[in-house]
């Protein structure tokens, strides 16, 4: 119970050997492969590009998604994993804070396989869009909103799972397997994606009747300024906005890639500094405490990269 000098050392040496390894794995990545090049040094079509690649209205996400993928799937699919989510999450999270309460119940409902065969299916399947774009940026080492919420997900999954199998390896209060989190977690992901997605329906519906209506008035001008000079004026305006485009993103990817490495780092610094000063039981809240960091910091970006795609 009291304080272990021989665990405070432990991670706190961990801690620091982690941020150095994260700090020179991910920063020093080049932001400036976002930035699609000709040959001849110009600007590439973006539009053609397969990694980073931008287009000319913005509407991409920082690390080379297009538009059209930002949320990965359609709107009944994402409505499909979201009610399966709330369906399987919703009764997990009610028995877990029951428990954490003292509250006697059944004790096959709070058996932990059962909240595992429950919450397997929300991690695999329901969370499979976050897990399918986040995955491959971290890899890539361009880490956005969904690598953070899937690392926190599979760092309190794994943590449950191992508790079902090895729970006596755990010091007492540490033994309580935490599915819900993850229920918690992938439900509020899908939700706010299928809200942004109908929220990115909504404007590219007005923005298509405001430009049908206002085609006419486009043609007549653009009929007569090409009588005077079309040309130079309209190749000027493409490589403006193509340059400010590139630059905008690239700008963007680097912005999102040092906020994602940061939060990583402030997560294992989180989970080291409970683990040396924290109360009991440390194993079990300094796992709590740093997936946390991850996970809201991860639907916090999830949200602000999606609002600015669709600007």
């Amino acid at each position: 119970m009291g304080f272990d000098l021989f665990l405070a050392a432990v991670s706190i040496v961990a801690a620091a050997i982690a941020t150095w390894a994260l700090l020179r794995l991910f920063p020093s990545s080049d932001a400036r492969q976002a930035i699609p090049l000709r040959t001849d040094g110009g600007f590439a079509d973006p539009s053609h590009t397969t990694d980073g690649g931008v287009t000319i209205d913005g509407k991409v996400t920082a690390d080379g998604e297009s538009a059209s993928d930002i949320d990965g799937q359609p709107t009944d699919h994402l409505g499909k994993r979201l009610v399966i989510a709330l369906i399987l999450t919703i009764p997990t999270f009610v028995i877990t804070l029951l428990a954490l309460a003292k509250i006697a119940m059944p004790g096959w409902l709070t058996n932990p396989w059962l909240h595992a065969i429950v919450i397997t299916p929300v991690m695999f399947y329901c969370a499979a869009p976050i897990h399918h774009r986040g995955l491959p940026a971290l890899q890539r080492r361009r880490p956005n909103g969904d690598s953070l919420v899937s690392l926190g997900m599979a760092i309190v999954y794994a943590y449950s799972l191992l508790l079902c199998v090895v729970s006596w390896i755990f010091p007492a209060g540490s033994r309580d397997p935490y599915f819900a989190f993850v229920g918690v977690v992938a439900t509020l992901s899908l939700a706010g994606t299928l809200v942004r997605q109908h929220a990115m329906t909504a404007q590219q519906t007005a923005e298509t009747e405001k430009a049908q209506s206002a085609q006419s008035t486009e043609s007549t001008e653009s009929a007569r300024s090409q009588a005077k000079s079309p040309e130079p004026t309209q190749e000027k305006s493409a490589e403006e906005l193509l340059f400010r485009a590139v630059v905008g993103h690239a700008i963007r990817a680097r912005v999102l890639q040092i906020t994602t490495s940061v939060t990583i780092v402030v997560a294992v610094w989180t989970c080291a500094l409970w683990l040396a000063f924290g109360m009991q039981p440390k194993p079990a809240i300094a796992i709590l405490l740093g997936s946390t960091v991850l996970s809201v910091a991860g639907l916090v970006l999830q949200a602000y990269d999606r609002q600015v795609t669709n600007r």
